[in-house]
């Protein structure tokens, strides 16, 4: 996030945390997903020192809140999931290729796709194959190596904050229910980031004779 979407972001928290202030009860847009807990303590440090106290009491309630009923740790799970969904860097249309993602399902992560032509260029590397000549000299690019790495520090960060804050809310609310699929999906996800990294450092020298 560049400094100035961390600015901006202050600005309409602030705005929000001035209303908690003044309502004592946790604004509607930390219900329906507008912003998120895990948004709070990413933008904490920017703020001044009475918002910074203002967002440590909206924390802890908001901690406590959610615990009382599965359906509201749940929501507020389920908008944290959805918010990263549509923000994923890794989805970002800088990685969308048409002469890649063509060749697989239509909702791919287009990062995804780029690892699976990767893995089937060097198997069968023909170099009178344009795309594979392509494809070759995309993945050796040390511009294109520093871009998309990182983008997938970045989704694995934001994935490692969701399951870290919420496990132990699992864990330790007072309510009996199976872990969410979503949070299965996560763990998944933050396994495949990993080995998208593996795939592009492997491949960041590839040169076949």
């Amino acid at each position: 996030m560049s400094k100035d979407i961390i600015n901006f972001d202050a600005i309409r928290l602030t705005t929000e945390l001035n209303k908690y202030q003044r309502h004592k009860e946790i604004p509607n847009s930390f219900l329906d997903g507008t912003f998120t807990i895990l948004d709070v303590k990413e933008i904490l440090p920017t703020l001044s020192r009475k918002h910074q106290i203002i967002a440590n009491k909206l924390i802890k309630q908001y901690d406590v809140d959610v615990k009382q009923s599965k359906d509201g740790l749940l929501k507020v799970f389920l908008n944290e999931y959805r918010s990263f969904l549509n923000n994923q860097q890794t989805r970002n249309e800088r990685w969308v290729f048409p002469n890649v993602m063509k060749k697989y399902r239509y909702n791919i992560n287009p990062v995804r796709a780029l690892t699976y032509d990767v893995r089937e260029m060097a198997y069968s590397f023909n170099p009178d194959n344009d795309h594979h000549v392509w494809l070759q000299e995309l993945v050796t690019d040390p511009n294109f190596y520093h871009r998309i790495i990182q983008d997938i520090i970045k989704d694995r960060k934001k994935v490692d904050k969701i399951i870290n804050y919420y496990v132990p809310l699992f864990n330790t609310a007072n309510i009996n229910f199976e872990e969410p699929l979503e949070m299965k999906h996560l763990r998944t996800l933050r396994t495949d980031l990993l080995e998208y990294a593996n795939l592009f450092t492997q491949f960041r020298k590839y040169y076949p004779e």
